[in-house]
This record gives structure tokens, sequence and C-alpha cells, in this order.
């Protein structure tokens, strides 16, 4: 693990490509849960509203790992570790 003063490698572009890759996956999966909702009948607004919600917290939820542990790494310049996430991601 490389531990430098100062890191060279950008943790927020990291963090960017995390949240890409997040927004990226809820949005075709949302897209493809609510088709097949409004396959088996009416959806309404209030209810579209509420999976849309769902999918944004849940996303959230799963990346804030991911997130915390980037800005631990800045903390300590551990440049090995925001690389891997930057591949991971994407």
């Amino acid at each position: 693990m490389s531990r430098n003063t100062e890191s060279p490698v950008d943790v927020e572009e990291a963090i960017a490509r995390i949240d890409s890759r997040g927004a990226k996956i809820r949005r075709e999966q949302l897209d493809r849960t609510l088709s097949q909702l409004q396959a088996d009948g009416e959806l309404t607004a209030d209810q579209r509203m509420a999976v849309e919600r769902l999918s944004e917290r849940l996303v959230d939820r799963l990346l804030a790992v991911p997130r915390s542990s980037l800005e631990d790494a800045a903390k300590t310049a551990d440049d090995e570790r925001i690389e891997t996430a930057m591949t991971l991601f994407e």
C-alpha cells in the first residue's frame, strides 16, 4: 500500500466515477422496473415517485461505504486504494 504525504490521485474524480456508475445502473434498472410495473397495470404518479425514491436511497446506501473509504484514503494519501476504486468504477 503506497502512503505518501500528498496524494497525486484525484479522489474527487474517483468519487465522481462511483456516483456516475451508480446513477447509470440506477437509471437502467429503474426504467426496466417501471416498464414492467406499467405493463402489469396502471402505475400512479405516487407509486412511480415511491419507486424512484427507493432506487435513489438504495444506490446512496450501497455507495456510502466506497465513498467513505475513498475519503479516508485521501486523508492518508493511500493512492493504491484510490486507483483501485477508479479502475473498478470505470
